[in-house]
């Protein structure tokens, strides 16, 4: 049986460069070389696409982008040419089909949907959820909303546009009424690597907060703080057969418990919503969805994540291994679960 190619596309024009390193080093080393025929193409910090065929080793430090046999490769928007094409020099290329794509990358331009609509357009399998769903994921704003619409609770919060910062000064006040410190001041759409949420307790610290998150991002969240115990999950399958895998809880150096301490009927409670939150999202074969179970035992969903971290240690592959599929079935999963 011939091999199924797998295009691991990692690296990325985002802060969340360094992140998606890792997750692709161990991606990699994962997957089954006996059963897939592995094309690495990496994404410099410049946005430069280069097929590597050197050493994983070389992926974490970076230093892969220095492996002289790198040569640039570029995804075929073209569906008759289904594949990537490595652009040799000025006058050779040549074009290798590509069965799936398994975009791991982390940010701007690898979670919001680009990279998905890119393979749609290619008519290219690829792993994970679709662009909508995608773009609705990495946007703070939008996620809120739809959950909210759904009947899921998530801390208060009201969005601003960067064009209307003139007018911003009118608006603190409505922000300090409506949300109230302490609050959160975060990119709509921004990294995980950054400290891209900035807890703000007072007038001035809000006003350098708004301004420090418009350079990331042309829509900023104001968003209120909900304590309690965080709380991690998995949504697996499709939308006619989803499961949950154990519910992990996280203490403050973010150290997991799996299973959480719950009752029976919270982690029943909190299961429906991560379901109902999925499909309300458009999310489709996996996610990784968070909660806050708060004191007075009201459950705030935080955050769902289409792209969750890919190593071995992330909580995505933890809460897979505890509900018994080891890491190099979890990426077969996951490869399997490819869609056009």
């Amino acid at each position: 049986m011939a091999k199924k190619r797998i295009a691991v596309l990692f690296g990325g024009a985002s802060e969340d460069h360094g992140v998606s390193l890792m997750s692709a080093h161990s991606v990699l080393k994962g997957l089954d070389k006996s059963k897939y025929d592995i094309l690495p193409i990496g994404i410099t910090r410049a946005g430069r696409w280069l097929y590597f065929p050197g050493d994983y080793s070389q992926i974490p430090d970076g230093t892969w982008e220095a492996n002289l046999d790198c040569c640039s490769a570029i995804l075929s928007p073209d569906p008759l040419h289904g594949g990537v094409v490595k652009i040799l020099d000025e006058t050779g290329y040549s074009l290798q089909r590509v069965d799936v794509v398994f975009p791991v990358l982390h940010g701007k331009y690898g979670e919001c949907g680009q990279i998905q609509a890119l393979c749609k357009l290619s008519s290219i399998s690829y792993v994970g959820s679709g662009f909508a769903a995608a773009a609705l994921c990495s946007d703070k704003a939008l996620t809120h909303t739809v959950l909210n619409r759904a009947g899921i609770k998530t801390a208060k919060f009201m969005e601003f546009e960067r064009v209307n910062i003139d007018r911003m000064d009118s608006e603190f006040e409505k922000i300090e009424v409506e949300i109230g410190y302490p609050m959160y001041v975060k990119p709509a759409l921004g990294s995980r690597s950054i400290t891209s949420a900035e807890l703000v307790e007072d007038r001035r610290q809000l006003k350098d907060a708004v301004k420090s998150a418009f350079s990331h991002h042309h829509k900023i969240v104001a968003e209120g703080v909900v304590t309690g115990r965080e709380l991690e999950c998995v949504v697996w399958g499709s939308v006619y057969a989803l499961s949950v895998s154990k519910i992990a809880e996280a203490n403050d150096e973010f150290e997991l418990v799996i299973p959480a301490a719950l009752d029976d009927s919270v982690t029943a409670r909190v299961s429906e919503l991560a379901k109902t939150a999925f499909l309300a999202l458009g999310c489709t074969d996996f996610a990784r969805i968070s909660f806050r179970l708060s004191h007075n035992g009201a459950i705030y969903c935080t955050r769902v994540s289409n792209v969750p971290g890919f190593t071995e240690k992330d909580v995505f592959a933890r809460l897979m291994e505890a509900s018994g599929f080891e890491y190099s079935q979890m990426l077969d999963m996951l490869v399997e679960s490819e869609k056009v």
